[in-house]
């Protein structure tokens, strides 16, 4: 799998020069993708990544877009801590093309993450979110699937209503958001 095929290619230079300092000595290349499509283009996205701690955050710090590939691909990271500090750092940002990576956190289970997003969802780059929900319906709908499973399985008992759960809430933004005309 590889790491240049989550992004538009436009980044391709600032990921060919930020991957070796990324994935030196990580123990694991990032795992099968999960597809989906923005603008077009099919992206193929790590479901998880294992660079070493230190070096992602060192990465996540460079300026441009090089810090923002870094954060997207940190929030794909094994560690659910790490995940979700490279998520409030690129919830700071309003580029398009980090949208499948913030989404895609909608269907996890770490309720830290949900709610981050969820808090963030009503101004957070709502154009490119609405477009890319559109591109995308039945991944919209497995996310929905694995979010509800997640409440199912973990967070029954904390919330008796799926409506109460952190992640129904961010899944009613994002279908939300997908329903929206076009401008």
């Amino acid at each position: 799998m590889a790491e240049a095929d989550a992004f538009p290619a436009a980044y391709a230079g600032t990921l060919a020069q930020l991957l070796p300092a990324l994935s030196a000595g990580q123990p694991h290349a990032p795992s099968a993708p999960f597809d989906v499509h923005q603008d077009g283009r099919l992206l193929r996205i790590p479901v998880r990544t294992y660079y070493q701690r230190e070096q992602l955050l060192v990465c996540t710090q460079l300026a441009g877009d090089a810090g923002v590939l870094a954060l997207c691909l940190g929030t794909r990271h094994h560690d659910g801590h790490l995940r979700e500090a490279c998520l409030r750092q690129l919830l700071l940002q309003e580029r398009a093309w980090t949208v499948p990576f913030v989404v895609q956190l909608c269907g996890e289970y770490v309720l830290e993450i949900i709610a981050a997003i969820g808090a963030a969802l009503p101004a957070w780059n709502t154009d490119a979110l609405a477009r890319y929900l559109r591109e995308n319906p039945a991944y919209v709908e497995t996310l929905e699937r694995r979010a509800v499973s997640y409440w199912n399985c973990y967070y029954r008992r904390r919330y008796p209503a799926w409506e109460d759960y952190p992640g129904c809430r961010a899944m009613a933004a994002l279908r939300a958001l997908q329903a929206l005309t076009p401008r």
